[in-house]
């Protein structure tokens, strides 16, 4: 597939999407607070665990196991988030996952970077089905991917494991196909 043999940067009206560099992992453990880690399985505590986030997306990446853009507003090159996909099953279907700081929240940006991303994986990638796993009370990413047409499949009862809470979540796991996508 093309897009492993050189990352694909993608540009929006207000962002470019590139590919995460180990010095970005200062700025993502900077807007990891507590509050967005209670919507995430994960929290960068310091400045190695962001540049492990990196590490693990760019392994994920070089093994064709996973594409994670960092999300960049023009023309500065700091990251404020990233969005993706993993967990490829043969290239017919993968997860997608996001987060953004907190400072960027109701402004459009994940809604306008969620729409270079979907096209890439159901036309580049040549998905046929994106699935997104939520917690349950994070109504604002649901709000989100409704948007785009996911449709609520269902709950995983006590699916992930969150390390920084020391508890098991239910996961609500939503899927758009790309027939229903390209309908629109």
């Amino acid at each position: 597939m093309s897009f492993f043999t050189q990352f694909p940067v993608l540009q929006t009206e207000r962002l470019i999407l590139r590919q995460l560099r180990y010095d970005d992992g200062a700025q993502i453990h900077a807007y990891f607070t507590e509050e967005l880690a209670k919507y995430y399985d994960w929290w960068p505590r310091t400045i190695a665990d962001g540049r492990g986030f990196v590490r693990f997306f760019k392994t994920g990446y070089q093994n064709e196991q996973s594409i994670r853009w960092g999300i960049t507003l023009k023309p500065e090159d700091k990251v404020i988030g990233t969005c993706g996909f993993s967990d490829f099953d043969h290239f017919s279907r993968a997860e997608l996952g996001y987060e953004l700081s907190m400072e960027h929240w109701h402004k459009g940006l994940m809604f306008e970077a969620l729409q270079a991303i979907i096209p890439f994986g159901f036309g580049e990638m040549e998905m046929h089905r994106i699935q997104a796993s939520v917690f349950p009370a994070n109504t604002a990413s649901i709000r989100l991917l409704e948007k785009f047409g996911f449709q609520k499949e269902g709950i995983l009862r006590e699916y992930t494991y969150i390390k920084h809470r020391d508890a098991w979540e239910d996961c609500l796991v939503m899927a758009l196909l790309k027939k229903e996508f390209e309908v629109k």
